[in-house]
């Protein structure tokens, strides 16, 4: 079943749940039936079971944004359930600079689970990077260094929102990243610049 059949990527072509899976043969995929149900978001994704897709080289624009290259589609991804500070912002250039590092020493390989699609056209979707010899959800790292917040504001859309609440408090507590000083949340920070 595809959980987003309005999904303009339609990540989940022969909707069995698996995302970003090769196209059929000819390269387009069938238009997904209608669901009898509400759509359901993945809790717990299995992510041995999603397909592992590259980092486009150079497409870290910011800690919480980049694009896919996915079985031959390019995705822009908006990462679900953290805001990341703008790169003109106060901890912007560290938070893009930290994901550039671990997208880095992951082989610049990412697992997608797609959560739905923004106004902006992008994917928003948790992503995963391998360290060492298993998939770590990459939101809940950040959050874990103190690179991010939390985007309570959507977390209704965050199926890890208790992992990633529980990582910020850690780093605000031990005062990492971020929270060595007093930052801006991001949408503070933007909201001032209207």
């Amino acid at each position: 079943m595809n959980a987003f059949p309005n999904d303009p990527h339609r990540l989940d072509g022969d909707g069995n749940g698996i995302a970003c899976e090769s196209l059929p043969k000819g390269g387009s995929i069938a238009t997904p039936q209608p669901s009898p149900s509400p759509p359901t978001v993945l809790s717990n994704p299995n992510v041995a079971n999603l397909s592992t897709c590259a980092v486009k080289p150079g497409s870290v624009y910011d800690g919480d944004t980049l694009r896919v290259l996915c079985n031959g589609q390019e995705l822009k991804i908006r990462f679900a359930c953290i805001d990341a500070p703008e790169t003109k912002q106060a901890g912007g250039i560290e938070a893009r600079d930290h994901l550039r590092s671990l997208l880095a020493n992951s082989g610049n390989q990412v697992k997608v689970n797609s959560i739905t699609t923004d106004r902006y056209d992008r994917t928003v979707a948790e992503l995963f990077f391998l360290r060492g010899n298993q998939w770590q959800p990459v939101q809940e790292y950040q959050a874990k260094e103190g690179m991010v917040w939390g985007y309570e504001k959507y977390k209704s859309d965050c199926p890890s929102w208790e992992a990633i609440a529980t990582a910020q408090q850690q780093a605000q507590a031990a005062n990492k990243g971020l929270w060595a000083g007093n930052p801006t949340p991001p949408w503070e920070w933007r909201r001032q610049r209207r």
